[in-house]
């Protein structure tokens, strides 16, 4: 057994006689809630951080494909066509970070309720996420365009609801609070982070399309170096570097899918949902919510270090062979 397999086990068999305890008390307090909700928060902010990653480089993704297809013809830049091959402009991707921030707020609130005796403290919490979510509904019910209609209308449900669900906060026992977050937040939020998945899988696509254009590029500029008649063997070598570095980035992207925490977000939050809306619940479905959370701990940590990876790979070739349309 590994060393990672083995915490695992022993995190898991302590969360279990924790929730064991509570089920013998005869009670579901906030404390039930504590392990799994605090694995909920933290796992649901690595996804969110990677697909904010996704979404802020979707235009520098457009943008630099634009300039290295020009400089490769070579063909002039201008500003206009530059603005015209951003999929999103800087508001609406704007928009959709902080539409991210108020989740990863609002989980943030769902763990403060699970784990704090202080309920002005999580008072304090709604009140703020609710004065922001306000500002947030004005801002995206401006946007316009066929391409934000999926973020405008999962906004609109979602964001009255969890407004009902704050105001409730502020008026309820931290337990009501809790349970009536959970459950009435289980559609709305889901289509939020289903909406904001359908953006990052374009980013995927556009980010993908890229790479693979300067993956192309960086194999024929190292093969036109070896077919000149003299060869320059520092020439070739600087070429096949770029060839290693756009195959590196190329495999690292292969697994940076934020498509695949957002996913497994959706899941985890059911699976809360599920356990919430239990009267007595077992072991067994103390069983099933902890491994739950588990599995999406899991898979935000492969795409959290996937992202990552990837990021530190174009980072550390800034310079890479230009991009070409054929």
């Amino acid at each position: 057994m590994t060393k990672q397999s083995y915490v695992r086990r022993e995190y898991r068999a302590g969360v279990l006689l924790l929730l064991l305890c509570s089920v013998v008390a005869g009670c579901r307090g906030p404390s039930a809630y504590k392990a799994p909700v605090t694995k909920f928060r933290d796992s649901s902010s690595v996804v969110i951080e990677s697909t904010k990653a996704y979404l802020i480089a979707l235009n520098k993704t457009e943008r630099d494909h634009y300039i290295y297809n020009q400089a490769s013809r070579p063909a002039q830049i201008k500003l206009i066509a530059i603005n015209e091959v951003q999929v999103f402009d800087p508001q609406e991707i704007g928009a959709r970070i902080r539409a991210l921030d108020q989740l990863a707020d609002y989980t943030d609130l769902l763990y403060t309720l699970a784990t704090s005796d202080a309920p002005e403290t999580a008072r304090a919490r709604a009140k703020d996420l609710g004065t922001a979510l306000t500002g947030l509904t004005d801002e995206i019910g401006k946007l316009s365009g066929d391409k934000n209609d999926g973020i405008k209308t999962a906004a609109g449900k979602a964001f009255p609801i969890i407004g009902e669900i704050l105001h409730a906060i502020v008026e309820r026992t931290i337990e009501q609070a809790l349970q009536k977050a959970i459950v009435a937040g289980d559609g709305p939020v889901n289509e939020l982070i289903a909406a904001i998945r359908t953006d990052s899988i374009v980013a995927y696509e556009r980010k993908r399309n890229a790479l693979s254009d300067t993956r192309r590029a960086a194999v024929d500029a190292y093969n036109t170096e070896f077919e000149k008649p003299t060869k320059d063997p520092v020439k070739l070598k600087a070429a096949a570097d770029l060839v290693a570095a756009s195959e590196d980035r190329w495999e690292a992207f292969q697994t940076a899918r934020p498509v695949d925490g957002l996913d497994a977000m959706q899941r985890a939050n059911t699976a809360l949902v599920k356990f919430a809306k239990l009267p007595k619940p077992s072991i067994t479905d103390f069983a099933s919510f902890v491994d739950a959370m588990e599995s999406f701990a899991s898979t935000a940590k492969r795409v959290g270090e996937a992202v990552r990876a990837l990021e530190r790979q174009i980072a550390r070739d800034t310079n890479g062979a230009p991009e070409r349309t054929s």
